[in-house]
């Protein structure tokens, strides 16, 4: 379960690092990353709201991510209880 949990949290933390990066990746005609630098310069501040935004998003469900893992594998697998009489 904890890989999962690391291979989300690398995942987002490469989404967030492409977005913010000043070298866009270019793929034939798509664009990957640098939008607040590749972005007009009357949009620039916006993509930078929208930037720490979704930033934000992604960092809080990451480490939301990890305290429920966490606290799943702390719980464990409880034993169920054993009942002595099942009669109607």
């Amino acid at each position: 379960m904890k890989a999962k949990a690391l291979l989300v949290a690398a995942l987002s933390f490469a989404a967030i690092a492409l977005y913010w990066s000043p070298i866009p990746l270019k793929l034939g005609d798509y664009i990957l990353g640098g939008y607040p630098w590749v972005a007009p310069e009357g949009s620039r501040t916006a993509m930078m709201v929208l930037g720490g935004f979704l930033s934000a998003i992604f960092l809080g469900l990451t480490a939301l991510m990890f305290y429920l893992s966490s606290q799943a594998e702390a719980s464990g697998n409880p034993e169920p209880e054993e009942v002595e009489d099942l009669s109607w």
